[in-house]
């Protein structure tokens, strides 16, 4: 059975979501909010790059593996601008929190591009 790839990345998002929410809430003992509103920006900034992944497919194909990069930098680019707003900081341990989500985050992203590239070499 071929799994397809968007039903993948969904899955696999939502359970990370689930375990760091759980791990936030039972073992840290941390407050929700916090981390409701740093998943509510990653998803709208991961749902904004697979868009724009699936445009720039559709458009030049050619440059979709250069453009995955430089996805990846404005996303870094945007995290450390709404690092401040969020208040990482008051966060015992922040970096393990909200660096390990935004990395498995980008690594969805990279295989859904290296999905897609292949889908077009097979074609």
């Amino acid at each position: 059975m071929k799994l397809n790839p968007n039903i993948l990345v969904t899955v696999l998002f939502f359970l990370t979501f689930l375990i760091h929410f759980s791990l936030w809430k039972f073992v840290f003992h941390l407050d929700e909010i916090i981390i409701v509103k740093f998943y509510l920006f990653l998803s709208v900034m991961f749902m904004m790059m697979i868009t724009l992944v699936i445009l720039i497919n559709r458009t030049v194909p050619q440059f979709l593996g250069l453009s995955v990069i430089g996805l990846i930098l404005l996303k870094f680019g945007l995290m450390y601008l709404i690092r401040k707003k969020l208040n990482f900081e008051v966060i015992p341990g922040y970096k393990f929190h909200f660096i390990l989500p935004y990395f498995v985050l980008t690594t969805l992203l990279t295989y859904y591009a290296i999905k897609l590239i292949n889908h077009d070499k097979k074609q």
